[in-house]
């Protein structure tokens, strides 16, 4: 039997092949937001899939982009999974949808070395969940506590990302390094009011970018403080994400998914609460296609992962 993962049609696209339970190939592409590249080479080594597991679930995405407002993306069907599968010559293979977190939460556990660990997941945003705890336990994984649209510690990054100038989705570790530069006191204050107490319970909507204010008049270093005080708030939220896995789950391991966990300066400050840790080399949605798979299949998948450079991998 020849499984595939497959993640598309949003800012790139990965795609995951197993054969009988094996992982045999991955791909990647950042740039192209179809499937072609990615299934005409599968399909040209033979390749053909038994069944497909993609790795979100498209009418909860609709659902939620319906919330937001956006009725055109909604109600566009030709960006479904089954029809841009048909397209590539694919329509009569079977497809299982997972849900979005699950992915996430699957690639991370299923290639640890972990039996017993709190699973974190924080993105921008799936189908309506934007942050979730998991326990991996004796091979299954259970999501525990989870934050839903649009409390979004992903969004709010990205939308200062935009906000000085930069490019959301893309640009984020340049933002990151403008922190380094800053001095967060500056506008901690105006941060702290997009926030109400509690764990990521945003008083803002960040999913069209910040429209209350403008920085087009400001000097490079106001820039750098305020990314400084927006890093500052991120890696708060974040460490109080752990602290609940941490108290959700007697556990000292630790795995860290979502594209927030590429944030290579929390990662530094944060999972101090936890022994050990474990990451992919890309823990956002290019990881999701192996997920989708695994989420269902629960098969470890035992490889050399290539060098994670987000965080220090402790196991």
């Amino acid at each position: 039997m020849i499984h595939w993962g497959v993640n598309a049609l949003n800012h790139g696209s990965s795609l995951a092949i197993f054969d009988n339970g094996k992982l045999v190939g991955t791909s990647v592409d950042e740039t192209d937001d179809t499937l072609r590249k990615l299934t005409s080479t599968a399909l040209f080594r033979g390749w053909e899939p038994d069944r497909i597991f993609w790795y979100e679930q498209p009418w909860i995405k609709k659902a939620r982009q319906i919330k937001a407002g956006q009725y055109n993306t909604a109600f566009d069907m030709s960006v479904l999974p089954s029809r841009s599968l048909k397209k590539q010559g694919l329509g009569g293979i079977p497809i299982t949808y997972t849900p979005h977190h699950a992915s996430h939460a699957a690639a991370g556990y299923y290639t640890s070395p972990f039996n017993h660990c709190a699973i974190v997941v924080l993105d921008a945003i799936g189908e309506f969940e934007c942050a979730s705890i998991w326990e991996g336990k004796h091979g299954e994984i259970k999501k525990v506590w989870s934050r839903s649209y649009p409390h979004s510690l992903g969004l709010f990054y990205s939308a200062f990302t935009k906000f000085v100038g930069l490019q959301p989705i893309r640009d984020e570790y340049l933002f990151q390094q403008m922190a380094e530069r800053g001095n967060p006191k500056r506008f901690k204050d105006t941060i702290a009011m997009y926030f109400k107490p509690g764990i990521m319970e945003l008083d803002y909507n960040f999913h069209r970018g910040i429209r209350n204010w403008s920085c087009e008049t400001w000097s490079e270093q106001e820039k750098c403080d305020l990314a400084a005080a927006v890093q500052e708030m991120f890696e708060f939220q974040v460490e109080m994400v752990m602290f609940k896995a941490k108290q959700f789950i007697k556990t000292n391991n630790l795995v860290y998914m979502g594209g927030c966990a590429m944030n290579s300066r929390a990662n530094k400050q944060v999972v101090k609460n936890f022994d050990y840790t474990w990451s992919l080399p890309n823990p956002g949605d290019p990881s999701s296609a192996m997920g989708a798979v695994l989420y269902h299949t629960k098969q470890r998948v035992w490889q050399e992962w290539p060098a994670v450079k987000h965080i220090e991998i402790k196991v």
